[in-house]
């Protein structure tokens, strides 16, 4: 039986606003109630998306519990004791555990150590972002600063109230031991669900601003790369502007397109960088603002930290893009320049070298009107010889014309004649080759 093809236009058509709808449901949020702890790590991957996800289900498998479907690029799941959250970036895979309780002392049991010890080596060893939460629930009355100082190791702590004051949020953004930065959010008075959001919200700007940093050492690789071959730009452009006659334009030109060719190689294997972080730093702004941060005059807020070093970094991102595009200009207008240059002077000299030709060609035409003139004479002396001969032989046969007065009298008869007919051949040999 045929199947009608308007049916399976629509059935296409619900598949794709089927996928298109779940991505709005493509970032659950993990919800648990305060208090609590969490541990958030970030891979940067090493194979398929899909080696992470087949993974993550043999290890959901192991322990009973279902495991995310194919194609899908988040799953959420209880392991042992832990709430386990998996996501699939674009180049990068993250793991988040909640565990309910805070450690005592905070931090001194992270969520990934209640986890199944499996998980921790399933995504790789390239761990790129790691981050520490203790979740308080306490009023502002009995929050305790010197507890949160010593758990965060540091005097000096970014924070202070968010959420419109129904939580706190503090971090001294120094990386512990083990190389994962520490966070205390303190829970006021945050209806349900909130705090989960509020929860991601942090992670998200913390992950993302080590993403979009990601691009400052190859920004900073760039411009160096830039600088050398600006450097090497500026004396080929002082000599297309001195115009000198000792400039090799030649390797001037291939020099120029060796420079176009790394500039574009620079352009290549940077754009997808910068473009990304990008994208992550306008996540992070927007993540920042949605934390609704009151401003407390004795305290530098949490953004302030993040942005004091974000937006410099993404700064210099812009710039060697910027330079990048500039570059490649100015090197196209250099190889313009020089072709245009090299392109006069070829006419110039396929000029000098037409009129060279046609003086030679007026020199030959006078060449060849002197040679006519000569041979003008030289068959009029060899016909005259001729006529001569037969008129001697005429003589000495009885006949009573004088060999030497018949000859000159038919000089100029002959001279005409030869001349007449030399000119006469000319034309012909002329109408043949036009």
């Amino acid at each position: 039986m045929e199947s009608n093809p308007d049916q399976r236009v629509s059935t296409d058509a619900l598949f794709m606003r089927t996928q298109l709808n779940n991505e709005w449901h493509a970032r659950p949020t993990a919800q648990m109630a305060s208090p609590f702890r969490c541990s958030h790590q970030v891979f940067q991957r090493q194979g398929p998306s899909s080696h992470a996800r087949e993974n993550f289900a043999r290890l959901c498998q192991s322990h009973g519990q279902a495991s995310p479907v194919d194609g899908s690029r988040h799953h959420q799941t209880t392991l042992g004791s832990a709430l386990v959250k998996w996501e699939g970036h674009t180049d990068a895979d993250s793991v988040t555990c909640l565990v309910p309780g805070n450690a005592a002392p905070l931090f001194s049991e992270p969520a990934f150590g209640l986890a199944p010890k499996p998980l921790r080596s399933l995504f790789g060893e390239k761990l790129f972002c790691g981050i520490k939460v203790e979740v308080l629930k306490q009023t502002v009355g009995d929050m305790d600063m010197a507890v949160i100082r010593g758990s965060l190791g540091a005097d000096n702590l970014y924070g202070g109230p968010v959420a419109d004051g129904k939580a706190s949020l503090w971090s001294s953004f120094l990386l512990d031991a083990e190389g994962f930065s520490r966070i205390v959010i303190v829970d006021h008075e945050l209806p349900p669900g909130a705090i989960g959001r509020l929860l991601q919200r942090v992670i998200e700007a913390d992950s993302y601003r080590m993403q979009a940093m990601s691009a400052l050492p190859l920004a900073r690789e760039t411009m160096a790369n830039l600088s050398a071959l600006e450097a090497e730009l500026e004396p080929l452009m002082e000599s297309l502007a001195a115009d000198r006659d000792t400039v090799d334009h030649d390797a001037m030109l291939n020099r120029l397109s060796m420079m176009a060719a790394q500039t574009e190689h620079l352009a290549a294997a940077t754009s997808y960088r910068f473009g990304a972080a990008k994208a992550y730093s306008s996540i992070v702004e927007q993540r920042l603002e949605e934390l609704r941060e009151e401003l407390v005059l004795t305290q530098p807020r949490y953004s302030v930290f993040l942005l004091r070093s974000l937006q410099p970094a993404m700064r210099t991102c812009l710039a060697a893009e910027r330079r990048i595009d500039q570059l490649a200009q100015r090197v196209s207008r250099a190889t313009s320049l020089l072709n245009s240059m090299v392109g006069v002077r070829q006419t110039q000299q396929t000029n000098r070298m037409i009129e060279s030709m046609s003086r030679n060609a007026e020199m030959q035409v006078r060449l060849q009107e002197a040679v006519e003139g000569f041979s003008i004479f030289v068959i009029s002396y060899y016909s005259l010889g001729l006529i001569n001969y037969m008129l001697t032989a005429a003589k000495a046969l009885g006949s009573p014309l004088d060999p030497k007065i018949t000859t000159g009298i038919m000089t100029p008869l002959v001279l005409v004649s030869v001349w007449v007919f030399v000119h006469w051949v000319r034309r012909r040999i002329t109408q043949k080759s036009d």
